[in-house]
């Protein structure tokens, strides 16, 4: 699935795969100008009763961790629809 984030004032695009079994869920963001300075994959889990979370792989990567955070509270609303 595609979602669809703001982030640095621009509407932005990642491709979802959501685990059917549970497991962790893999976003690629799509958006050029962010792979360009940002690791494209990341990964989310599914912690009990649908909260997702992230881990911090650097917490000095300022720009990485807003990303990461705006992207969770995305996953967190469709996770909340299920």
């Amino acid at each position: 699935m595609t979602i669809y984030f703001d982030f640095e004032e621009q509407r932005r695009t990642a491709e979802v795969t959501w685990p059917k079994n549970g497991g962790s869920i893999y976003v690629t963001v799509t958006d050029k100008e962010l792979t360009q300075k940002l690791p494209p994959d990341l990964i989310f889990d599914i912690n009990r009763k649908n909260k997702i979370s992230f881990v911090e792989e650097d917490p000095h990567f300022k720009r990485l961790i807003q990303l990461q955070t705006i992207i969770k509270r995305r996953l967190q609303e469709l996770a909340n629809q299920l």
